[in-house]
């Protein structure tokens, strides 16, 4: 007796269940029920009590498991057609609102006793209904208590053949039919049932707990079976697969699956394992060899990587006919599973990504952000930039992105975006890290031939002894800060501008004329009434008379040996005169006579007397 209840379907004040343990519990008096809830929430423990486990559960969930009473009340189980009539043939119920019989409209000869309508009884019903069940194509009995052809938990071979016909006469043009939720737990159950279906296509027996597949069932004309929250392993996942010679559409969600350890049936054109707990794209490889696979659809699952193994290489590519992925919603952070995408899926036309935490970064690192002045790259990417950055990373031939169109325009904006972001990396960084970066980018050189090769502005590289220097060709080479001060000394200008100093950063290639219109408009000047003054930081001696030459003056100074020009001392501050540069004007750039220059030029400007 308790062998041929494991395994069975029970349903207890509405939810679901399958024994898993038949027998005593230490400490308590009586046989138990040891029961899997279809809910892993409405158990207690996972099978195991005070130490002792008596059973485990398929649900990795620890509260899926409880015991019950044999004695306790279960709700009873429906046959097929019992189902079927229940769902598509019973008579709806009307509400009483309380108004009269003679508000109601009565059929035609209708039968009247006491001013009331008697409902209509007889064959004339019985053939309407049975009228309506045989037109039927698509069938759902979802969550119905449906053990199979008989209404019993024992389905006796002898009687299943006795009453599945009436299955054919009743419904034969079924084409889709939804099992799901039920009391099945044997597959052969389930092949009763769809044997008599010659038009059947479409099967769902998502939520159901089966025991181990019999011998020699084969299950014809399907072509799309869904195993959606039924615990399968991938092993018996594979060896169902195999007994629908017509299957090319498969979905296995809700598994608890990690991997694939063998491979599908070869006819398998569409398979969907969302919801899993695959956390790499080596670890379903298995899926490689199916040559006719188009849709892949892997959401929801926990993807982080392609190889399970950092150091592994890519060994491993789906065919051509994949022309379409889903992986959104997983646990992708890094532009390097994108670059591999291309290559490991190379008929790609169809591709969603949302929901990534990819997606929650900014479009530059930080610290690139940073170097290069960006501060809208330090926030999250909006998903425009996302979607660009994505679309720039594939070839031509892919044409959906997150279910939009990708027009012409929309890969040239993309592709001239993901550039610029390029070459901003490669300004903020030295050449000698430029290699590394642009293997990050494989499609780099690619977009350079048809838009042209990004402006590096590349700020600070390595010299030859490894110091970081400026870059000659970056633009902050390019690029002369220069600090202009209005001379405290002018008498001819408002108070209010004495001591006044502007800030700016002006191009090497503007000469004096360029800078002088840029300070009139700075300090309100008349252009060219002013003259504009370089004060340098390096000092000359004053000029002195013959006979004084010498007196004070140490010629073989330690710091005239060491080559060393400190400026005068407090002693001898009245010696020395700051060495100042006049800007003339010139046509020639102002990057010649700044040229070696860093930091910041002092520039005095001198407002000439009305």
């Amino acid at each position: 007796m308790a062998s041929g209840l494991v395994g069975q379907r029970r349903s207890f004040d509405g939810q679901l269940c399958t024994i898993r343990y038949v027998g005593s519990v230490q400490g308590t008096a009586g046989d138990w029920l040891g029961v899997e809830w279809d809910d892993a929430s409405r158990g207690k423990h996972s099978g195991e009590h005070k130490g002792l486990r008596y059973f485990t559960c398929k649900n990795s969930q620890p509260t899926a498991g409880s015991f019950v009473r044999p004695s306790r009340p279960s709700e009873p189980p429906r046959s097929f057609l019992e189902a079927l009539r229940e769902k598509y043939a019973s008579e709806p119920e009307q509400e009483d609102d309380g108004s009269t019989s003679m508000n109601k409209a009565a059929p035609k000869n209708a039968i009247k006793i006491s001013s009331k309508v008697v409902e209509e009884v007889g064959f004339d019903k019985i053939r309407r209904q049975m009228a309506e069940l045989q037109e039927l194509r698509i069938v759902i009995l979802d969550g119905l208590r449906l053990a199979g052809v008989l209404s019993s938990y024992d389905q006796a071979h002898d009687q299943v053949q006795e009453y599945a016909g009436q299955i054919a006469a009743t419904c034969p043009k079924i084409v889709e039919l939804d099992l799901s939720r039920n009391l099945l737990s044997r597959w052969r159950d389930v092949w009763e049932i769809c044997n008599q279906l010659k038009h059947l296509r479409r099967l769902k027996v998502n939520g159901n707990r089966f025991q181990p597949l019999e011998e020699g069932l084969v299950f014809e004309g399907i072509t799309e079976l869904h195993l959606e929250e039924t615990l399968l392993s991938w092993d018996e996942i594979a060896e169902v697969a195999s007994r629908f010679p017509s299957l090319t559409s498969l979905t296995a969600s809700e598994n608890q699956l990690k991997a694939t350890t063998r491979p599908l049936p070869n006819s398998i054109t569409t398979l969907t394992l969302e919801w899993n707990e695959i956390s790499s794209l080596s670890s379903i490889r298995h899926l490689a060899s199916l040559p006719n696979l188009q849709h892949l659809s892997l959401r929801g699952n926990n993807i982080v990587s392609i190889t399970s193994d950092p150091n592994s290489t890519l060994d491993f590519q789906f065919p051509p006919t994949v022309h379409s992925i889903d992986l959104s919603r997983n646990n992708i952070s890094s532009w390097k599973f994108l670059n591999h995408l291309p290559t490991l899926f190379p008929g790609l036309t169809t591709l969603r990504l949302s929901a990534n935490p990819l997606y929650d970064q900014p479009p530059l690192p930080l610290a690139i952000a940073a170097a290069t002045s960006t501060m809208s790259a330090s926030k999250p990417m909006t998903v425009d930039e996302a979607f660009m950055l994505t679309l720039a990373r594939f070839p031509s031939t892919l044409r959906t992105l997150n279910f939009s169109k990708i027009s012409l325009q929309d890969r040239s904006n993309a592709e001239m975006y993901y550039l610029s972001l390029i070459g901003k990396t490669l300004s903020a960084t030295s050449e000698e890290e430029e290699p590394s970066i642009l293997a990050e980018h494989p499609r780099y050189s690619e977009l350079c031939e048809i838009y042209g090769e990004p402006m590096i502005t590349r700020a600070v590289v390595a010299d030859g002894s490894g110091k970081r220097v400026i870059h000659p060709r970056s633009v902050a080479a390019r690029l002369v800060k220069m600090a202009f001060r209005l001379s405290d000394a002018v008498s001819t200008v408002s108070n209010e501008l004495d001591g006044q100093v502007h800030v700016k950063e002006i191009p090497g290639s503007f000469n004096s004329y360029q800078v002088k219109a840029l300070v009139a408009r700075l300090f309100g000047l008349p252009p060219f009434g002013f003259k504009l003054v370089w004060e340098t930081d390096e000092w000359d001696p004053i000029e002195k008379d013959a006979g004084e030459e010498g007196a004070d003056w140490d010629g073989d100074s330690d710091d005239e040996a060491e080559g060393a020009n400190p400026g005068p001392t407090s002693e001898d501050e009245s010696r020395f005169v700051r060495r100042e540069v006049e800007l003339v004007e010139s046509t020639r750039d102002i990057g010649f006579l700044f040229q070696g220059e860093t930091g910041e030029m002092k520039i005095r400007v001198e407002v000439s007397p009305v």
